[in-house]
């Protein structure tokens, strides 16, 4: 059995999980990571709280919801309004958990405004690299594609630590 949980990413100078939005949504930490004021952690279980981090923060946020290590859904907000979704390791998505046969393509439309996103949260992004990761297929795990997605949006994630 695989990893069934979510990752926010998300700018704050307190801790992600003392937001009250993250209280809302539920999910215990198990992991986190800073990239400056940048943070990523890792929850088991939870909710959906990227549109009411983003309300809390004034700052893009990322959710990754992880499906039994096979597949992640990926929602992003921003406080100018900027949204996009996509799914990580699409074909297994299509063939395993019934999304329709157009998530490649929407996966492809959604790297432009990955990368807008991205910029809109002060990163430098490399767009061929988004764009590998959206087509890429977990090997063997789909939570390694979230760390991918992150490093390719220009994130720079150090020192973790476990809870």
């Amino acid at each position: 059995m695989g990893f069934f949980g979510s990752f926010v990413i998300a700018r704050s100078d307190r801790p992600l999980t003392e937001l009250p939005a993250m209280s809302e949504a539920g999910g215990d930490m198990c992991w986190s990571a800073r990239d400056g004021e940048w943070q990523m952690v890792q929850l088991h279980g939870g909710g959906r709280p990227a549109d009411s981090i983003v309300q809390e923060t004034q700052a893009p946020v990322l959710v990754a919801h992880v499906f039994d290590s096979d597949v992640v859904a990926v929602e992003a907000a921003g406080p100018q309004g900027q949204r996009w979704e996509c799914v990580l390791s699409p074909q297994t998505a299509r063939d395993s958990y019934g999304a329709p046969d157009e998530i490649v393509e929407r996966n492809a439309m959604a790297v432009g405004p990955a990368v807008a996103w991205a910029r809109e949260a002060g990163c430098e992004p490399d767009a061929d690299a988004v764009a590998s990761v959206l087509a890429a297929e977990a090997d063997p795990l789909a939570e390694d594609l979230v760390t991918e997605l992150m490093r390719a949006l220009g994130f720079r994630f150090g020192s973790s630590d476990v809870a």
